[in-house]
């Protein structure tokens, strides 16, 4: 066996080391997307950001590795930062990320999460950006109605419950906008109107009245808890 003495190895280690650093320095930002994209499709979340990092430390316009980089972090678990991702993508390609699920869904389940903390605000900006990403989600319209609703804002949230609905989202989602707008007329003194709404609810529900009717219940304790954090923040500081 023929051996190799411990400088003529060191040299073959700094040979290998220079030849991946020249070979990396010879990859362009589509090259980096590329590999991002095979780690990701491998499970690799962490290699894919590093690789969609540096693409984009080289061509900061690439709108893909910034998409790409948002669904890695999401399935990360990093909601925030693929938001940050998907926020530089839109504004540099509109129309790549159109109609795109993965950003809409993003945006919704942050608004959601925000309507839950009471950031009424935070949740309906999330949901516009929902809606501008597209402009046929059912859900969003639906969801950033019951933030209006929770807000106060009954005029926006009858539209919001209105737009929704027109557009035809499953059974049990029509069901629960039917509710909420029926609640809002409610509120805005329109019992006839209710009435009729809380009726179609019923009907298209196929959960029983019992989940309508606690659907209403947290609706109202949220609307209870946004007044009561309002008048909270209105009282005179001692």
């Amino acid at each position: 066996m023929r051996r190799f003495s411990l400088p003529l190895l060191s040299l073959l280690f700094i040979l290998a080391a220079s030849l991946v650093q020249a070979q990396q320095q010879n990859l362009s930002a589509r090259d980096y997307l590329k590999r991002g994209n095979t780690r990701f499709s491998k499970g690799d979340m962490e290699g894919a950001m590093a690789d969609y990092t540096k693409a984009l430390e080289m061509d900061p316009q690439m709108a893909e590795a910034h998409l790409n980089r948002g669904k890695a972090r999401r399935a990360k678990g990093n909601l925030d930062g693929a938001i940050d991702d998907y926020e530089a993508a839109i504004q540099l390609d509109p129309q790549m990320t159109s109609n795109n699920r993965d950003i809409t869904q993003a945006f919704a389940n942050r608004g959601f999460i925000r309507a839950n903390q009471f950031d009424m605000d935070g949740a309906i900006a999330d949901f516009d950006k929902a809606i501008q990403v597209t402009p046929t989600d059912a859900d969003s319209y639906i969801k950033r109605a019951e933030a209006h609703l929770i807000k106060g804002d009954l005029n926006d949230a009858v539209m919001d419950f209105d737009k929704g609905i027109g557009l035809n989202p499953s059974n049990s989602t029509t069901s629960l906008a039917y509710a909420g707008r029926g609640f809002t007329y409610l509120l805005q003194g329109d019992e006839a109107a209710a009435r009729k709404d809380f009726d179609k609810s019923i009907k298209l529900n196929n959960e029983g009245r019992v989940f309508l009717e606690l659907h209403l219940r947290i609706l109202e304790t949220q609307i209870k808890e946004m007044r009561r954090r309002r008048a909270e923040e209105q009282q005179p500081v001692a």
